[in-house]
């Protein structure tokens, strides 16, 4: 990726964070960083939601379902929540995030798995989105 100039990083930072984390109640990890270090939250911003999260590629959805994979195995329950409603925001599937939990169950075992299962339900709540055994058969 060619450097971009200041504004330009900006603009493709506030783009990318708002199409991934529109839906997010409670805000993303940035608010909270800017509680301790605002200068230091908004570069980190800059190259995780400017540089890193908008390359080209991966697609957005590769990208998400990725980041809904590892945060599952690592037990990250406030990160799969917001990397959840990203990947559904950027036009995963329900079926697909499902999907992307359960193979977990091989790198992280049963428990990880029950407890983003539990945090996805939540965001599906949150989203008013059916649990994808509950939607209309095709």
């Amino acid at each position: 990726m060619a450097l971009m100039d200041d504004a330009d990083l900006k603009a493709r930072t506030k783009r990318t964070s708002h199409t991934l984390f529109h839906t997010l109640k409670g805000g993303s990890g940035f608010e909270t960083w800017k509680r301790f270090d605002k200068a230091l939250a908004r570069e980190l911003s800059l190259f995780f939601t400017g540089v890193l999260y908008s390359r080209e590629v991966l697609s957005q959805p590769q990208r998400e379902l990725c980041a809904v994979a590892a945060l599952t195995a690592l037990h990250r329950p406030n990160e799969v929540r917001a990397h959840i409603h990203a990947a559904l925001n950027v036009g995963a599937t329900r079926q697909e995030v499902a999907e992307v939990i359960f193979q977990m169950v091989t790198y992280g075992g049963m428990p990880v798995v029950v407890d983003a299962l539990e945090v996805y339900g939540q965001v599906l709540a949150e989203r008013g989105e059916p649990f994808p055994a509950e939607e209309p058969a095709r």
